[in-house]
């Protein structure tokens, strides 16, 4: 598995990338994913992408014809703006979100998520990932979200 940095570049095709992770969060984000995480990554720009304390990772395989996305995480102003880590079924309970948080951290030097308390697996990869809980907020809709924190 390799985990790579995909940053846009000029003349990039921006909007298939984007398309792709789109389709990709639609398909395989777990029912826990809030309704406007899908709009944030929707508004997304490369500009978004290049502003301090945002980074996309993609989590890719080798298959028979080229590689294919097991996995991608992308965060937006250290994780206060979009934090999203979706997983494909196939590749889900191996640690691949929680390596891509940890690289997260490791990039971004501190990273923020919220996660519903319901969400049991999005809370276990957090906390393999080094996130400590900071503190608890009720999200609109009056659901409980814990909000995980490292800073190095």
């Amino acid at each position: 598995m390799l985990i790579e940095t995909w940053r846009p570049k000029e003349g990039s095709p921006w909007e298939i990338q984007q398309a792709e992770l789109i389709t990709f969060t639609q398909k395989y984000g777990r029912t826990a994913l809030p309704a406007n995480t899908v709009r944030e990554l929707m508004k997304l720009t490369p500009r978004h992408l290049h502003s301090p304390g945002s980074l996309l990772l993609l989590a890719k395989i080798k298959a028979e014809d080229g590689p294919r996305l097991a996995g991608f995480s992308c965060v937006t102003d250290y994780g206060r703006g979009l934090s999203l880590v979706v997983v494909h079924p196939l590749y889900r309970g191996r640690g691949l979100g929680s390596k891509l948080l940890g690289r997260q951290i490791s990039v971004l030097g501190k990273l923020s998520c919220r996660v519903p308390l319901s969400s049991v697996s999005g809370l276990q990869m957090c906390f393999r990932a080094g996130l400590t809980a900071g503190s608890m907020v009720k999200a609109p809709g009056g659901r409980a979200e814990l909000i995980l924190e490292e800073r190095r």
